[in-house]
């Protein structure tokens, strides 16, 4: 019997934007511990076109073509085997490893939560990848405590948007690095000191830093570890995060990747609930406007997050 199917964005292979497609595709059945979800909106991230590129090794598609993003937000239409504490019907978000820019998608259990209700189900789909990014980067890896000052690259991006308002709900005195365009809704967001780093090298304008969140490019890595005081740690989400010469200089320098955790997805939606955390986001497009939307991602200076509605 022939499966059924469902259209979705596809890459048929690693490379450029051409790579990108829109197509029919089996519609996949949850396993034990999973959830079968027809998705409303999924989130645009910079993994995404790097995986693309074949230059992210670790989350690259067992085979081809394969089905494009990783967070998505949509409503449980199958319970897998083992299922319990969801029915179908319910709300959720999370991450998927069988891709998110499609009508229905697969995800454990583990990996998702019940999605903000205040939120429109598609909005909801940009949160858990950046959101849970930023949480582990500012908590998990960073030891985050009030009192602290963080240094917050990239301020105005998707990582960016939810570490300072994560880390001023922390307690923290946040400075962020970002476009001069963006400064007027950082400081909405309760930024405390803004650098354009067009104008301004942050190294030269920035000392005593207990954290840096490091989402840029591996030649800004030495200017951040300097402005981090003794004992202060650097986590790095993009570049090598020179281990070795942040020891010699009496710091921790770390790198991660995101791993999906429930408990986070729950704490970002109460936090959002509450009116603590607000979702940034520049646009949401049409499924057939997703390559569209990936290559304005690509090419930078985006407010927040970008994302497709299904």
């Amino acid at each position: 019997m022939e499966k059924e199917t469902m259209k979705a964005w596809v890459i048929t292979g690693f490379g450029g934007p051409e790579v990108y497609q829109i197509a029919q595709v089996p519609i996949p059945e949850p396993g034990e511990g999973e959830v079968q979800v027809k998705v409303q909106g999924a989130g645009l991230n910079p993994v995404d076109y790097k995986v693309r590129a074949g230059l992210y090794p670790p989350a690259a598609p067992k085979s081809l073509p394969a089905i494009t993003l990783r967070e998505f937000s949509g409503t449980i239409s199958k319970l897998g085997a083992g299922v319990e504490g969801y029915e179908v019907g319910d709300g959720v978000y999370g991450i998927t490893n069988s891709g998110a820019a499609a009508e229905y998608a697969v995800a454990a259990t583990s990996a998702i939560a019940r999605r903000p209700a205040s939120m429109d189900p598609a909005d909801a789909g940009v949160v858990p990848l950046a959101g849970m990014t930023a949480y582990q980067a500012l908590f998990d890896h960073g030891h985050l405590v009030a009192g602290q000052r963080v240094l917050i690259h990239a301020a105005s991006g998707g990582v960016g948007t939810f570490a300072v308002q994560l880390a001023k709900w922390a307690g923290a005195y946040v400075i962020g690095t970002a476009s001069s365009e963006h400064h007027s809704v950082l400081r909405e967001l309760g930024v405390d000191e803004l650098i354009d780093y067009k104008k301004q090298k942050f190294e030269e304008v920035v000392r005593d830093i207990d954290l840096v969140l490091h989402s840029i490019g591996a030649d800004a890595v030495p200017g951040s570890l300097k402005v981090l005081k003794p004992g202060g740690r650097l986590v790095a989400i993009s570049a090598d995060p020179m281990s070795a010469e942040a020891e010699k200089q009496g710091k921790t320098s770390v790198v991660f990747s995101m791993t999906p955790k429930t408990e986070q997805l729950r704490k970002l939606s109460d936090l959002i609930e509450d009116l603590k955390v607000l979702p940034v986001i520049d646009t949401i497009v049409p499924l057939e406007r997703g390559p569209e939307a990936m290559a304005e991602l690509e090419a930078g200076h985006t407010l927040g997050k970008i994302g497709i509605r299904i």
